[in-house]
């Protein structure tokens, strides 16, 4: 491929893709192969063109910003070790410096585009009505709000444990308390929080379907030990208020926003720039990786 005076050779592709195949953690089959391979193809000539563009406008990104952003990701990564680190980007198939130049140039083309797109203001208006077409996405199952006391089973005495959990849940459904039932039962309450119902497992969903709530389950022998289930609240299913979602949905807009702006900086550049794309040549790179 050609852009310019900018020139990727089949073997320059070849090696990127490899790259890239390296970064995945499931290796793509012929087809998917085939499809990702033209996906890089113009994700490659996208490149090339705002590379132009960066000469053109003399842009170019400091030593010590690339430097602080490795630092960074070695930090968010916990790999401050030299030794992991060498072993981490060892697995990734990169040394540092593919590393380097992989954030020069992805850096440097985000300048320039941030210096062509620009932001758009999206009302609240919009965001309502975006809310309101993609409401099945923020759409909650009904949960059940489980408390639970849970007596462990040493093995001595299993049918009596049944027979204590029995007077606890007798105790607690003629309004004793159940924090209290479980302190004087050597346990403690806990805290389950809510749970999607479907996710409950078949006989807890079954001893949870006739109870109100506040309501107590009868003794469930689980491994290692008895439990008593405490339902505190049904939640029924519904969805997420526009008020929970308000940023996500902003923010998806502002990146559909800036990747459209930037498919179209593209392709106005691709008209004033000498580009050649050699799509036949994909044979031969697949032929490269041993492929078909």
């Amino acid at each position: 491929m050609r852009v310019n005076e900018r020139i990727v050779t089949i073997s320059d592709f070849t090696e990127r893709l490899r790259q890239e195949l390296g970064q995945m953690t499931a290796q793509p089959n012929n087809e998917e192969l085939q499809g990702f391979t033209e996906m890089l193809l113009n994700e490659m000539v996208s490149e090339l063109v705002l590379l132009e563009r960066a000469q053109e406008k003399h842009l170019t990104i400091e030593d010590a910003q690339v430097d602080a952003a490795i630092e960074n990701l070695r930090k968010e990564n916990k790999l401050e070790d030299d030794e992991a680190w060498e072993q981490a980007l060892a697995s990734a198939g990169m040394n540092i410096e593919t590393l380097r130049e992989r954030y020069y140039r992805s850096m440097l083309l985000q300048r320039v585009v941030q210096g062509e797109v620009r932001p758009v203001e999206i009302t609240e208006e919009e965001l309502r009505q975006q809310y309101d077409l993609d409401k099945e996405k923020y759409k909650v199952p009904a949960k059940v709000n489980l408390e639970q006391v849970y007596l462990a089973d040493d093995g001595s005495d299993s049918a009596g444990l049944v027979s204590r959990a029995r007077g606890i849940v007798e105790r607690v459904r003629n309004g004793a308390d159940f924090k209290a039932e479980a302190t004087l039962a050597g346990s403690e309450l806990q805290e389950l929080g809510a749970i999607p119902v479907d996710d409950c497992r078949p006989e807890l969903k079954q001893a949870l379907e006739p109870l109100d709530d506040g309501g107590v389950t009868d003794p469930l022998i689980i491994p290692g030990g008895v439990q008593i289930v405490r339902l505190v609240q049904r939640i029924p299913a519904g969805y997420l208020s526009f008020g929970d979602v308000v940023g996500q949905i902003r923010r998806q807009r502002s990146e559909e926003s800036y990747e459209n702006q930037t498919r179209g900086l593209v392709e106005k550049l691709k008209s004033q720039y000498l580009v050649e794309v050699h799509q036949e040549y994909l044979q031969v790179v697949f032929a490269n990786l041993g492929g078909a």
